[in-house]
């Protein structure tokens, strides 16, 4: 959904697809989202519910990874209970011999990282983002004190801003298995996260909690607020565990924060 094209891994799935063609039996292609290292992501309508959905489609090479697909339908099903207002709803994983995708809320807006971006200094004004913060945290609240359930990837590409102001965080819930995926495609060893984003703990392999959230909530809005996340070059995962990051007001002077 975010529109952010990263790979080629995708493209095997865009090529098999064309505005209008049905799908599962339900739903008709309309346009082209985006795509990136998870894979391409379609607009579509249910015409079954008769709404708009965004469908997003496991790259081609993963379509018949038992485990995968089985990890995808377990996380698919808990994500089902997620309904607060600033969280992408889950609805469906549907998947056949050919192909495979979630079907999810469609949020008619950019993530945070585009809407960055567009900006001329790459940057957002405190002001800005402090309503936008409020909603994410009361998100975080709803999923980890309500729902349990963490995220495990947060960062502004999975952040959208819809026409009417409002938050959704996307992913919630498949961000492991999304991230296996990608891991699998780039013959990295899976470690659940975006590493800038991700907290110490996540870097070493141990089991998820929402601490690493929090840690990445703070990375994200250190990223929006100065243009890059903490550390950004060199060795990432050595630094994250070894140096204090920066203060914000070394990378831009009108913070003004200690």
């Amino acid at each position: 959904m975010s529109g952010e094209r990263t790979g080629s891994a995708s493209e095997v799935t865009q090529r098999e697809f064309a505005i209008g063609q049905r799908l599962f039996g339900r739903y008709t292609l309309v346009d082209i989202l985006g795509q990136g290292g998870m894979g391409v992501v379609w607009l579509a309508r249910d015409e079954e519910l008769d709404r708009d959905v965004a469908l997003k489609f496991l790259p081609q090479p993963l379509v018949h990874d038992g485990a995968l697909l089985n990890d995808l339908k377990r996380e698919t099903r808990r994500s089902l209970e997620l309904t607060h207002k600033n969280i992408v709803r889950i609805y469906d994983f549907e998947h056949d011999e050919r192909m495979a995708c979630i079907s999810m809320e469609y949020v008619d807006g950019q993530t945070l990282s585009n809407l960055r971006g567009e900006k001329e200094q790459k940057v957002f004004e405190p002001s800005e983002l402090a309503p936008l913060t409020a909603q994410l945290c009361e998100a975080l609240d709803y999923a980890h004190n309500y729902a349990r359930v963490i995220h495990r990837d947060l960062k502004p590409a999975n952040l959208m801003v819809n026409r009417r102001g409002e938050l959704k965080v996307s992913d919630f819930g498949i961000a492991r298995s999304l991230s296996d995926t990608v891991s699998r495609l780039t013959a990295e060893q899976g470690r659940s996260g975006t590493l800038v984003y991700m907290s110490p703990q996540q870097l070493e392999g141990k089991r998820g909690t929402h601490l690493d959230d929090i840690y990445s909530l703070g990375a994200t809005l250190y990223d929006l607020l100065t243009s890059k996340p903490p550390f950004y070059s060199g060795n990432i995962d050595r630094q994250i565990h070894e140096r204090v990051p920066p203060s914000m007001t070394e990378r831009r002077k009108d913070l003004n924060i200690e």
